[in-house]
């Protein structure tokens, strides 16, 4: 959250202890937090040189508007980059921004509408898809909506993410390029667009290298979760034959294989190379540094938020699809 030019609500989260959602929940007004919690905030936004008054209780006027924000989990560390992207575009605007995790994809239409209804939302930026197909199907009917960093396959409903099979096939073919030929897919489950997309793109590569994946390399963590990841990869390494690379659809995943693999008494590249997937600081901070698929996740944010922005103001704009570069970045992992 950019709520001013230097501090933005990933830090005045950090430094409060406390989630996203529950600073924009104390800033917006919107909700109930409890006393102790909202102090902490208003200290933390005072140390970082912030005057709490000036960004809490000052309700919408015609020139401050506000987007709700929905993200999946926000124990993912890529969104805090795209979550920044956003807050940059949306002052530059005048509008302002209320973050709300809906994990759950059972999280009923009425329930959107009556919190897009009761605090006038007047546009709806979804950050990977929280809604299922007939969902969305029906919200964007009412309301302004854009899609960030997943898409659907609805052709009138705006996005800006990436290409995640032609990703997926760069990563993959790296490693083949560098002599992996026993190659494992570390993925999360199949009902998030991007990890199906990653999947397609990894076993495309390799069918186009003449090779077939072992189903018992490919791997659904049903949480995003570090220990729950080192668990799981655990498990792979016991198998009695092992794969010499594991390609990782995140670097949190990517972090726990380079764990999982040294405490099993491997080497990374040596015996076992991993490449992650969105270079967050994360994958700068293990040891060894991670091989990783750069996502511009500030980009990712910032024009998905101009987007819906732009379609708030002007309802008549027509649907765009944007899809931006990935980029490799090799490190020491492979």
């Amino acid at each position: 959250m950019a709520i001013s030019k230097d501090v933005t609500i990933s830090e005045i989260a950090a430094r409060a202890d406390v989630s996203i959602a529950t600073v924009s929940r104390v800033i917006n007004q919107i909700g109930n937090t409890k006393a102790e919690t909202k102090q902490r905030v208003f200290q933390a936004m005072s140390e970082l040189g912030l005057n709490p008054n000036t960004y809490c209780g000052a309700k919408d006027t015609a020139g401050s508007q506000s987007i709700l924000v929905c993200l999946p989990d926000f124990r993912n560390p890529f969104n805090a980059d795209v979550i920044e992207g956003i807050q940059n575009a949306a002052i530059t605007h005048g509008y302002r921004t209320f973050f709300y995790e809906a994990s759950d994809l059972r999280f009923s239409l009425y329930e959107y509408e009556k919190i897009i209804n009761q605090n006038n939302f007047c546009g709806l930026l979804l950050v990977h898809n929280v809604l299922d197909t007939d969902q969305l199907n029906k919200i964007k009917l009412k309301y302004p909506v854009v899609m960030c960093s997943e898409h659907c396959n609805l052709p009138d409903v705006s996005f800006v993410s990436i290409d995640d099979v032609y990703s997926s096939q760069i990563a993959v073919n790296y490693l083949l390029s560098i002599g992996r030929t026993r190659i494992a897919l570390i993925n999360s489950q199949l009902t998030n667009a991007y990890a199906r997309y990653r999947e397609k793109g990894f076993l495309d590569a390799l069918g186009k290298a003449g090779m077939q994946a072992n189903n018992n390399w490919i791997l659904h963590i049903t949480e995003f979760d570090f220990d729950i990841a080192v668990s799981v990869i655990t498990s792979l390494l016991k198998q009695t034959e092992r794969p010499d690379a594991l390609y990782c659809v995140s670097d949190v995943y990517g972090a726990a294989a380079i764990k999982a693999i040294q405490n099993f008494g491997l080497r990374v590249p040596e015996d076992i190379a991993v490449v992650g997937f969105d270079n967050i600081d994360l994958s700068k901070m293990v040891v060894p540094s991670l091989t990783t698929i750069n996502q511009p996740k500030k980009q990712l944010g910032h024009q998905a938020c101009e987007m819906l922005i732009n379609l708030i103001e002007n309802p008549s704009t027509p649907t765009q699809h944007i899809l931006l570069d990935t980029e490799l970045i090799v490190r020491s992992s492979t």
